[in-house]
């Protein structure tokens, strides 16, 4: 990358080693920066982008040795996901009524007494 281009991460105190980076080490430093522009990397998270780019790092290196990686991915992928998690709820507002209806009562508790399999209700 060109000198002239802004770090993002730059208040993280994580250098960037343009020269020589891998591709897995670029991608997860273009993650993290996007991360950083929707939620900054405060506390707890600053050490979680440094791993993540610690793991990046060995990642490539195990690669170009030819060693297994794939718990090294793992990790990697948890880490992101902790830094930026998946949006888990969805616009439900356009469901059809008796699809509503399932979905409510999947989201309910289970209740001492409430419909089993084999006393089960219409909903």
């Amino acid at each position: 990358m060109p000198e002239t281009t802004p770090d993002i991460l730059a208040s993280l105190d994580i250098a960037p080693d343009y020269y020589g980076e891998s591709q897995e080490e670029s991608a997860v430093r273009k993650a993290l920066a996007e991360i950083e522009q929707k939620n900054p990397l405060v506390g707890s998270r600053i050490a979680l982008a440094r791993m993540c780019l610690s793991l990046a790092k060995n990642i490539a290196k195990g690669n170009e040795k030819g060693r297994a990686v794939a718990n090294e991915v793992a990790t990697l992928s948890q880490l992101m996901d902790q830094l930026d998690p998946p949006v888990i709820d969805a616009d439900t507002s356009d469901l059809p009524p008796e699809l509503r209806k399932i979905a409510d009562a999947l989201a309910t508790a289970p209740r001492p007494g409430g419909p089993t399999a084999d006393n089960s209700q219409e909903l």
